[in-house]
């Protein structure tokens, strides 16, 4: 006969696993719902609708609707630095490397759609962000603030420069960018190849 412990053990085990089932059903709902109406237009309501529970229960796992999209960003850029760190640029290639990440945050625009991508990011220029949703603790600026540092350890970047807010300058004008659209694809292509060209000039040791 199982002791009173594993049968606690048991059920709190079966109590989580539905718990987290039920966040991703509102998640997966969320999701579609803000790619349909947008972040402003999307209806809590009807995201709960979608996922077969209460409205309270969507609260109950994000507090609000950009905390969800705050969520989602950093599971993304976890995939981004996941594939950054298989792909191989030449030793020292700033410009073939930013150009790389920025490859990687376009194949996620691709994979969320166009809606939920632009609002996602434009959480960071919206007076609605998360308050404790800093740029700074998110995987790819902590990945980018690596990069700058060993490319200042080895006399590329300026002795100068932070590393840290060259990490945020980055992904704060390349959000902004994308966030507010660029126009057909070739003339996109051509700004972003600018931009990572301009950066990285600015940056350079003298």
């Amino acid at each position: 006969m199982p002791s009173t412990t594993e049968t606690d053990s048991s059920g709190l085990g079966v109590r989580e696993a539905q718990r987290l089932a039920t966040r991703a059903r509102v998640f997966d709902a969320a999701l579609a719902e803000i790619g349909r109406s947008g972040l402003a237009g999307a209806d809590v309501a009807a995201i709960a609708t979608a996922a077969g529970v209460v409205r309270g229960t969507f609260y109950f796992h994000f507090p609000s609707k950009e905390h969800l999209l705050a969520e989602l960003e950093r599971a993304e850029e976890a995939k981004i630095v996941s594939k950054l760190s298989i792909e191989t640029t030449e030793p020292g290639d700033l410009i073939a490397m930013l150009s790389l990440l920025i490859r990687q945050v376009l194949a996620a625009e691709r994979r969320l759609g166009p809606v939920v991508f632009r609002d996602m990011l434009g959480l960071h220029f919206s007076a609605t962000r998360p308050v404790e949703d800093e740029l700074t603790q998110h995987p790819l600026a902590q990945y980018l603030i690596g990069v700058f540092a060993s490319a200042q350890a080895g006399g590329q970047v300026r002795r100068d420069a932070d590393p840290g807010e060259l990490g945020v300058i980055f992904l704060t004008g390349l959000f902004a960018l994308l966030a507010t659209g660029l126009g057909p694809s070739r003339a996109r292509a051509a700004l972003l190849d600018r931009y990572v060209t301009t950066i990285v000039q600015g940056m350079e040791a003298p």
